[in-house]
C-alpha cells in the first residue's frame, strides 16, 4: 500500500512539473517568423497608426491601391508624427532582419519569411521613409510657413505631389542677387529639412553649393536609416510581382509617382542653390 502511494505521489509530482513547464513555454510565433519579429511588427503597427497610417500586413491584395495609404501632408506636420515614423522604421527593420534570416547567412539559404510578407514589410518601410521626409519638411517652417506640399492621387493628368515655397519665401529668394547665396533664403532648420528629405526618399546627397553655408550633411545617416524610400518600394515590387498582375501594375504605377516626386525635390533643390549628387539607392 505504501509502495502504491509513493508511486502515486511521484506521478502527481511529475505531472505538476510538466504542467508548470508547459505554462512557461515560449509563445507561439507566426509561421515564417520569430518572436522578436512578431513583437517588432506589433510595435511598428502602433507607431504607424499613431502617425495616421492605416496598416494591412496580412493581405497583399490591399496594396492594389497603395496611394490610399498616404495621409494628407498637413496631417504629418507634427514632431510627434515624425518621431513615430522614425520608430516605425526602426521596428520594421528588425522585422525584416528577422524574417530574412537564412538568406543573410548564405545565398543558397531561403529566408524564413514568405515573399509576400517580406514585400509588405518593404512597402511599409518605403512608406515610413517618404512620410517622414514630408513630415520633416513641414515641421521645419521657421517661423512662418515655408514649404507648400500637397498630395492628390486623383489629379487629372498631373503629378500626385506638388512641392514649392510660400510667396514670402519666394520673395526672399528673388531678392538675393548671387545664386550661390540662394540657400540663405531658408533658415538653417529649413535647409536641413531639404537635405534630409531627399536623402530619405532616394539616398541622394544634397548640400548648399556654397561651402560657407551650413548645414552641409544629412542628419539621417546611420541607424535606423539603412536604405531609402525608393529602394524599399523597388524591393516591394520585386517580391510582390508574382502575387497578382493587378498588384504588380499598381505598385509599378505608384513607384513612378514617387520617383516623379523625388525629381521635383531635386529640381527645386538645384533651383534654390543646392547641389544634388545621386548615390546608390540602398
Amino acid at each position: 500500500m505504501i509502495y502504491k502511494l509513493s508511486l502515486l505521489l511521484i506521478f502527481i509530482l511529475i505531472l505538476g512539473l510538466s504542467v508548470g513547464c508547459s505554462d512557461r513555454e515560449e509563445p507561439e510565433t507566426n509561421i515564417g517568423s520569430t518572436a522578436k519579429a512578431d513583437e517588432a511588427l506589433k510595435q511598428a503597427k502602433t507607431y504607424l497608426n499613431s502617425a495616421g497610417v492605416e496598416t494591412s500586413f496580412g493581405d497583399p491584395s490591399m496594396l492594389t491601391r497603395p496611394e490610399d495609404f498616404i495621409p494628407q501632408p498637413n496631417e504629418l506636420a507634427s514632431k510627434d508624427k515624425q518621431e513615430n515614423l522614425q520608430k516605425a522604421i526602426e521596428q520594421l527593420n528588425i522585422v525584416l532582419s528577422e524574417i530574412e534570416q537564412g538568406a543573410s547567412l548564405a545565398p543558397s539559404l531561403a529566408p524564413i519569411g514568405s515573399l509576400s510578407d517580406r514585400g509588405i514589410v518593404h512597402f511599409y518601410l518605403g512608406l515610413a521613409y517618404i512620410l517622414e521626409a514630408i513630415s520633416r519638411l513641414l515641421i521645419s517652417d521657421d517661423p512662418d510657413t515655408t514649404f507648400i506640399l500637397t498630395y492628390d492621387p486623383n489629379a487629372n493628368m498631373g503629378e500626385w505631389f506638388t512641392y514649392g515655397i510660400s510667396s514670402k519665401t519666394k520673395a526672399k529668394l528673388d531678392a538675393i542677387k548671387n545664386p550661390m547665396e540662394y540657400p540663405t533664403a531658408f533658415t538653417e532648420k529649413e535647409r536641413q529639412a531639404i537635405i534630409d528629405a531627399v536623402d530619405l526618399i532616394s539616398n541622394a546627397l544634397v548640400k548648399p553649393a556654397s561651402a560657407s553655408i551650413l548645414p552641409q550633411t544629412s542628419s539621417v545617416e546611420g541607424s535606423p536609416y539603412i536604405h531609402s524610400a525608393i529602394w524599399h518600394f523597388e524591393q516591394a515590387v520585386l517580391l510582390l510581382s508574382e502575387y497578382s498582375p493587378d498588384l504588380k501594375k499598381a505598385l509599378q504605377d505608384f513607384n513612378k509617382e514617387i520617383e516623379r516626386f523625388e525629381e521635383i525635390l531635386q529640381e527645386n533643390a538645384i533651383m534654390w542653390g543646392f547641389t544634388y549628387t545621386a548615390r546608390p539607392r540602398g
